[in-house]
């Protein structure tokens, strides 16, 4: 398929349907500028490695400087070692002036092991054993492909595309090749703040955090293509308008998540669907490394299929969810890794407070509009089962839950294989209870976190009259947007977290909320 078709196929593709409530969908979406490539070059790198005494690393070095719009640059099958990181700047490259634009990268075939890409095997391997930083790290421009090749043992992350529109990942490895180890690099295959993603036929193993992982990125799908071994194995975060589908995931710590961390750059998700996916028994040890974020991925409890955390317009439909030792689907808001979301302002405008940053833990990022809660989730006809003694519940950020229940369960029954059993469909409720329960019930109308976020802009008030404003002129203050989104859950489907028709044969799955 010539470049052009394969970039119109990824637009149309990537214009996902966002959810809204319960069960009802929209489209949106917009595809890349497309340019005509007929008349583009083909770089051959075994050629030049030939005509030029020199080496696989070197040449694709040179040729991603290079790089003109349109090209195409055709690896040599085979095991190569790559001495250095790879990069590609669309805004800096050494050939011309304007953005390069319309760059495929393409090997002879997709090799899930080193020792798989051998002479004349027809598949294509690229050994970043013993380099620093990145495997590639593309950016700042439009229209890529990369097919066909293997990345292993990148010390960072294997693949990395930032500040892109239009990006096709077909048929791509990214591989570190011992088991569970937090020296493994970070992501495998890594688009953040980009749009139009496709990423198909891949393979990710591996990752000390996500093998795939689309971050801060619109319209995107994620499909066919099998995470194993990794902490995540296919992670969304921060991104709307996404299709998860097809995928296998088995073997991480977490199978598939569905993020929205409080990253502070006013891009939050929403209308992500995972559907059709098989989710198998991600019961590996967490080995990621621990985060400056609260919710980052060294949170995940070993042994969880599907979790969704403090985001909006999820749905999970139709996939295979089987033997997880924790849970096999999690929902859950931020209260669960920082509690101190639910902080009461702090008041004191010129003596403690100085700035915004100084009136709750989350201020900042409460005014640059993230969410804490999660709303209009919706599971429906997943088939979710556990084999018999599978159930061992873990993790430190649930420790509290499982204790709960193995109390509960110790004394009226109902320990499976000595342990507490977690529901298959864990929701923890605390956010939409703190949404839900008036801060005075002389004022029924205004919920606990809307009376946090009531504060936080009063208090911000003054402190941007009595102390930024002054000193800053030009300054406008900075308010949380929407403080009815912090109030009580409706019983409508924009608000709910629904499950329904989820099971074996028509069994009704074990689902709870778990509330203070």
């Amino acid at each position: 398929m010539k470049t052009t078709n394969q970039l119109k196929l990824a637009a149309a593709v990537a214009a996902g349907l966002a959810l809204v409530g319960c069960g009802s969908s929209s489209s949106g979406g917009a595809k890349s500028d497309i340019v005509d490539c007929t008349t583009g070059r083909t770089i051959d790198i075994a050629s030049n490695v030939t005509a030029n005494s020199s080496s696989v690393s070197e040449e694709l070095s040179t040729a991603l400087s290079t790089a003109k719009t349109c090209d195409t640059i055709v690896l040599p099958e085979g095991n190569h070692s790559i001495s250095s990181s790879l990069s590609f700047n669309g805004n800096g490259s050494l050939s011309q002036s304007s953005m390069v634009t319309n760059l495929t990268i393409k090997g002879a075939g997709m090799a899930k092991s080193t020792s798989e890409a051998t002479t004349n095997s027809g598949k294509t391997a690229l050994d970043f054993t013993g380099t620093a930083g990145d495997g590639f790290f593309i950016t700042n421009t439009k229209n890529v492909v990369l097919k066909d090749f293997g990345v292993f043992e990148a010390a960072n992350n294997a693949i990395k595309l930032k500040d892109t529109d239009g990006i096709i990942i077909s048929r791509i490895a990214t591989v570190w090749e011992t088991d569970y180890q937090a020296s493994n690099g970070a992501y495998g295959l890594y688009p953040v703040e980009t749009s139009n993603v496709l990423i198909e036929d891949s393979y990710v193993q591996g990752s000390a955090d996500a093998g795939i992982y689309v971050g801060q990125s619109d319209n995107i799908v994620v499909r066919n293509s099998i995470a194993y071994k990794n902490v995540a194995g296919i992670e969304i975060e921060n991104s709307t308008n996404a299709d998860v589908y097809g995928n296998t995931a088995e073997g991480n710590t977490g199978g598939i998540l569905i993020f929205d961390l409080p990253i502070g750059n006013g891009k939050y998700g929403s209308g992500v669907r995972v559907f059709d996916n098989d989710v198998i028994a991600n019961n590996a040890p967490n080995f990621a490394n621990a985060s400056s974020n609260p919710g980052g991925v060294h949170i995940v409890p070993p042994g969880t299929g599907v979790i969704v955390l403090s985001t909006s317009d999820v749905e999970i439909f139709n996939n295979t969810i089987t033997d997880h030792q924790t849970t096999s689907i999690a929902i859950t808001s931020f209260m669960m890794p920082d509690a101190t979301v639910a902080s009461e302002p702090d008041q004191g405008v010129g003596t403690t407070v100085f700035s915004y940053d100084d009136i709750h833990p989350y201020s900042s990022i409460l005014i640059d509009g993230w969410s804490p809660l999660v709303k209009g989730i919706n599971i429906h006809n997943n088939t979710i089962s556990v084999a018999a003694n599978i159930n061992d519940p873990q993790g430190a950020l649930i420790s509290d839950i499982i204790n709960g229940m193995y109390g509960v369960q110790s004394n009226f029954g109902g320990l499976n294989n000595g342990n507490a059993q977690l529901p298959h469909i864990l929701y923890d409720g605390v956010g939409q209870l703190l949404a839900s329960t008036p801060l005075d019930p002389s004022k029924p109308d205004e919920s606990i976190f809307q009376a946090i976020t009531k504060g936080i802009n009063q208090i911000a008030s003054a402190v941007f009259l009595n102390i930024i404003a002054p000193n800053d002129p030009s300054a406008t203050l900075k308010q949380i947007a929407d403080i009815d989104e912090f109030g009580a859950y409706t019983n409508t489907a924009g608000d709910r977290v629904c499950q329904s028709n989820n099971g074996v044969d028509g069994s009704t799955v074990f689902a709870a909320s778990v509330f203070e």
